[in-house]
């Protein structure tokens, strides 16, 4: 990433943050505000009451807000929404001496249900603003100075108590909302060209297609429902026993609620500074999210069993902790994968409309306990509580693998959004390493293919025909051999030994490859040891893989895998390419993880000079033999050779032992200039793979650093010899004294044999 692009970032996340601490403040004190304004014009049996009237008007202005978010966009319809909420506070204030009861009432309504749609369509333009891996990285920043601003909230409501008359709060909260609306409009002007998508224009998705496309949100809507049931029960015994033990004074009641809120914030800041990011790499999203149920189910046993307005009041601190911060950190961050489309279709919906249907759920069942008996109803909600909290927790941890598969299915939809024009090249090395080959492997060094003229024709045997091609494919001369191997008697089993090492003569190695593929299936033993057989010719075996891709078997499977660790680059690339295509056309062969990801770590271990100077001898764009199409050549044949061909290899082992499709896409997205589809990207590989393969993959591509910066030819090529300078040295004396046999040379070839 430039440093332009880590800039505009890091101005767009101060944006953010200056917005989630105007946001929470006017939230924490609107809270304390609210309450007190209810309490102290009605008594806490019309609690349950007014919760429902709240819920409905949240959900019916939830699927207002939803729609209007689909059409407009969060760019234009949250700045308006904060607008609209200071407009309100304002006549709200002008109406407080005429009216204080219905006053209060709709102060109520107005924080409950619009306070939840703008905190909701915040947290949509910010997931639209940042990729999925910018995301996990600065949401926790943003949430975290938005905390900061809840304290600061809760102290301006305290002290407005003691400075102020309590209705005059309702100014701040005013002022509140008003920076919120213009700070969110100048974030939604920095966002607008990240977030545009070409299929924008198209009508927004049915909210029915969208849960089917990601069924997961179904399970995320049930646990917001189940959680907040939980809260609403909770709150109810908090709130009233607070009015029950300060006789229902307004401005005790204000200052009370609004220290309780602030120093909820403080705790919720302290969870986030030093918990949410420890969290949430260390345990992953869905142990993150489950962090609210286990803590409000243990909270309700305790409470349960040691029956005390104090425990009370822990229990429902924690659970406004918990959810502030863990909890809030892992919720957001399922969204993100989600396409901006189907995310403003359905996100309002489930935060608000799920979230207060789970109020009125919870209102219905403290109303339905009161008329049991008010001695019946703090054990019954306490025991449905836990209840809630097991179901939810439950819930919670199946949503792992469906966020996996969401960003599987997010990349493969900006893939066909994605103009790849701008894809570049991931190679770091210069126009001077192309022509330069070295291998890292210390084994001894593979003479090269002997270049001498063939040697003269057999004599014919005659009266088997069989031994007569033997003699013809030995001759040497290259029309007679030809012509041996294009004979159909050429398939007989006792001539592929001689075939195998006729692979190395370039002149001819196509015909053979065709007349070998031909037989794969039969002769995989055959082609099986000439590939493990580190004595053979570099040319042979690295041009048998190719062949044993056509031989669908467990055993020419095993025979690739072991290859993988061959000392020539080539070989082990062409293995993985084969396995791949293995895999593709024959999905039930076995291929073990363990040995896959264990060669991957060893070819993310090598150093960045040898990394970059893998290169391959073969064409790659060679079909293979009886194959109309070719499948085996490119792992993506958009960026085709533009790829660096290290970490192409690396790709091909995991797309065996991976979702292919996705991975496939990931590695493109890893050669363009998107922010976006490179997050999604990012996102999605730490999903899947071990941490330690992880880490080794994330410093080959420079995830969270400087890209390296470039060198030049000469220095790069002196530390690449410089590496390999035993090698060089060997191959240097070699060069003064060919007698000396300091350089291992490999067997004489066949007569057949030419390079």
């Amino acid at each position: 990433m430039s440093s332009t692009s880590s800039a505009s970032l890091e101005r767009l996340t101060l944006i953010a943050m200056a917005a989630a601490a105007f946001m929470l403040a006017h939230q924490v004190a609107g809270k304390a505000v609210r309450d007190a304004l209810f309490l102290s014009a009605f008594p806490a049996g019309y609690l349950p009451r007014i919760v429902i009237v709240a819920a409905i008007g949240a959900i019916l202005l939830g699927l207002l807000f939803s729609s209007l978010l689909s059409r407009y966009g969060p760019r234009r319809v949250v700045p308006a929404a904060f607008a609209l909420s200071f407009v309100l506070h304002t006549l709200e204030w002008l109406g407080r001496d005429i009216a204080p009861g219905p006053v209060a009432a709709f102060v109520y309504l107005h924080i409950v249900d619009l306070g939840a749609v703008v905190l909701s369509g915040f947290w949509a333009l910010s997931s639209e603003v940042f990729d999925p891996r910018e995301a996990k990285l600065r949401f926790g920043r943003i949430a975290g100075v938005g905390t900061a601003g809840g304290i600061g909230g809760g102290i301006l409501a305290e002290r407005s108590a003691v400075w102020l008359a309590m209705a005059d709060a309702l100014l701040l909260l005013a002022a509140l909302h008003l920076l919120c609306a213009l700070i969110i409009w100048r974030l939604g002007d920095h966002a607008e060209p990240h977030a545009a998508s070409p299929r924008d224009s198209d009508p927004p998705p049915a909210r029915r297609e969208v849960f089917r496309r990601a069924p997961f949100l179904v399970s995320l809507a049930i646990l917001v429902f189940l959680g907040t049931t939980s809260a609403q029960m909770i709150d109810y015994l908090f709130k009233s026993g607070a009015a029950q033990s300060l006789g229902g004074k307004s401005p005790a009641l204000l200052r009370y609620f609004a220290l309780f809120y602030t120093g909820a914030q403080i705790l919720t800041f302290l969870v986030q500074t030093f918990a949410n990011r420890w969290s949430l790499e260390k345990l992953g999203l869905s142990r993150t999210v489950t962090s609210l149920p286990l803590a409000v189910g243990t909270g309700s046993v305790v409470a349960l069993l040691v029956p005390s307005f104090a425990v009370t009041t822990a229990l429902r601190g924690i659970e406004l902790i918990v959810r502030g911060s863990l909890f809030r950190a892992g919720y957001e961050l399922f969204y993100t994968p989600i396409p901006p489309r189907e995310k403003r279709s359905v996100k309002v919906l489930i935060d608000v409309g799920c979230d207060r249907l789970g109020d009125a759920a919870g209102a219905g069942i403290v109303q339905l306990a009161i008329w049991l008996g008010p001695s019946l109803a703090r054990p019954e909600l306490l025991g449905l509580s836990i209840l809630f909290a097991f179901l939810s927790a439950w819930l919670a941890r199946r949503l792992d693998q469906a966020y996996t598969g969401v960003l599987e299915r997010g990349l493969i939809e900006r893939a066909f959004d994605l103009d790849f024009a701008d894809v570049h090249d991931s190679t770091t090395m210069s126009a001077v390493l192309r022509t330069v080959s070295l291998d890292a492997a210390p084994k001894a060094a593979v003479a090269p293919v002997s270049s001498s003229p063939p040697a003269p024709a057999a004599p014919r045997v005659s009266g088997d025909p069989v031994l007569d091609l033997l003699a013809d494919l030995r001759s040497g001369q290259t029309q007679r051999v030809r012509a041996a191997v294009e004979n159909p008697l050429c398939g007989d089993p006792a001539l592929t030994a001689q075939l195998i090492r006729l692979l190395a003569w370039d002149e001819i190695s196509a015909a053979v490859q065709m007349r070998l593929a031909a037989a794969a299936p039969a002769v995989v033993g055959q082609l099986s040891d000439a590939l493990l057989n580190e004595r053979e010719e570099f040319a042979i075996r690295r041009r048998i893989p190719r062949l044993l891709a056509l031989a669908p078997s467990q055993r020419a499977v095993d025979a690739l895998i072991e290859a993988l660790r061959d000392p020539r680059f080539e070989v082990r690339f062409q293995c993985g390419r084969a396995l791949d295509h293995l895999l593709q056309r024959n999905p039930a062969l076995l291929i073990p993880e363990a040995p896959v990801f264990a060669v991957v770590d060893r070819e993310l271990s090598v150093s960045r000079t040898i990394w970059d100077s893998h290169r391959l001898l073969d064409r790659r764009d060679a079909p293979l033999p009886n194959e109309s199409t070719d499948g085996f050549s490119f792992l993506d044949e958009v960026i085709r050779e533009r790829a660096n061909q290290s970490l192409e290899h690396v790709f091909s082992l995991l797309s065996v032992v991976r979702p292919r499709e996705p991975l496939r896409i990931a590695f493109r997205a890893l050669h363009t200039t998107d922010r976006q589809m490179r997050g999604l990207a990012l996102e999605y590989l730490e999903s899947i793979l071990p941490p330690e393969t992880r880490t080794k993959l994330w410093t080959v591509i420079n995830v969270d650093g400087a890209a390296e910066t470039g060198r030049p030819p000469q220095e790069v090529l002196a530390q690449l010899l410089l590496s390999n300078a035993t090698l060089q040295m060997r191959l240097t004396e070699a060069i003064k004294n060919p007698a000396s046999g300091d350089v291992p040379q490999s067997a004489p070839p066949p007569k057949a044999t030419r390079g």
